[in-house]
């Protein structure tokens, strides 16, 4: 088996060995762009000594090209390559209409869009998550560009007066960054590029409430 090297726990781990060594398990042939693996023993360091040393992983051949693995590249086009649900666009007042001279009010949620693929044979997490925010409202007037979701009332945070009356339909484009995690792990990573989604509200009526007299039919 060559020889072993203590790691200073409970496990042993055989080295791969020298050349001229005698190797633990022998006789694998590679392809010309494939390099050679040693296997793999354990021994357990036990009350009365060393345990007997058993195999934990066969000699194996490893691609070359697989020393050049590059994780967040192929994350990025994972990434590229998602599907990302578009953000919904909620209105208020929510029937339908709104009046001018008044906030009508936007907003949508913030939840990233999270998708579990496999890379090189590796469980890899790829999340997209909303960066900014551009609404339309459908009036001729200048996007407004966001880095929140806005809110319901009264909190809300996007709002738009319409001048005068007609009809809109307010979109949103929704820009999204990427990220990345291996399966189980808490720390995301960022990954390079972009990705936009477009959606839009329903129909919108835009009234004007006008003043009107009416007789006092009491008297008063």
């Amino acid at each position: 088996m060559c020889f072993l090297r203590d790691l200073g726990g409970t496990t042993a781990f055989a080295e791969s060995c020298d050349e001229g060594h005698q190797l633990a398990y022998a006789g694998i042939e590679c392809e010309d762009d494939e390099q050679a693996v040693g296997a793999l023993f354990e021994q357990r360091r036990e009350a009365n000594g060393w345990s007997d040393a058993v195999l934990v992983e066969d000699e194996s051949c490893l691609a070359e090209r697989r020393q050049q693995v590059d994780i967040p590249a192929a994350a990025a086009r994972a990434f590229q390559e998602m599907q990302i649900a578009p953000s919904e666009v909620n209105v208020q007042p929510p029937d339908g209409w709104t009046l001018v001279n008044i906030d009508t009010i936007a907003f949508t949620e913030s939840q990233p869009r999270t998708m579990s693929t496999s890379l090189f044979g590796i469980p890899i997490e790829i999340r997209a998550v909303p960066s900014n925010y551009s609404w339309d409202f459908g009036d001729g007037s200048a996007p407004l560009v966001t880095s929140d979701p806005g809110a319901p009332y009264p909190a809300h945070t996007v709002a738009h007066a319409y001048v005068k009356t007609g009809e809109a339909v307010i979109s949103l484009t929704t820009t999204w960054h990427g990220q990345f995690r291996l399966a189980g792990e808490p720390t995301w990573y960022d990954v390079a590029g972009e990705g936009t989604t477009v959606s839009s509200s329903g129909s919108l009526e835009i009234l004007e409430a006008r003043a009107r007299l009416v007789e006092d039919l009491y008297g008063g």
